[in-house]
């Protein structure tokens, strides 16, 4: 499951990045494009503690940048029931979650 947790880190901080740029670009929200950044750094910083051999560090780093994400848009999926972009960063975050917590229990 190791193996995985790099190549997670990396597509869910590009997920959000994308994210946030359009809901800069749809709804002119300076807010998305912020936290959208912020977040993929995070995400970013995460996957290359992993890569330099900070295993729990980095996989720490992502559970709780993921957790922050899902706490933020679970509650809009469940209000609008819409995949994206709530469901997506849900389910993508809640990968990440399960991924990054098998890397600390190793």
């Amino acid at each position: 499951m190791l193996s995985l947790l790099v190549p997670s880190l990396v597509f869910y901080g590009f997920l959000v990045l994308v994210g946030g740029v359009i809901g800069y670009v749809k709804a002119k929200s300076r807010a998305s494009l912020i936290a959208g950044l912020a977040f993929a750094t995070l995400l970013g910083v995460a996957a290359y503690l992993v890569r330099s051999g900070s295993v729990g560090l980095g996989a720490g780093l992502g559970a709780v940048s993921a957790l922050a994400l899902i706490a933020r848009f679970l509650p809009a999926f469940l209000r609008t029931k819409k995949v994206m972009p709530a469901g997506l960063v849900v389910t993508v975050g809640a990968w990440v979650v399960v991924v990054c917590a098998l890397a600390l229990a190793r």
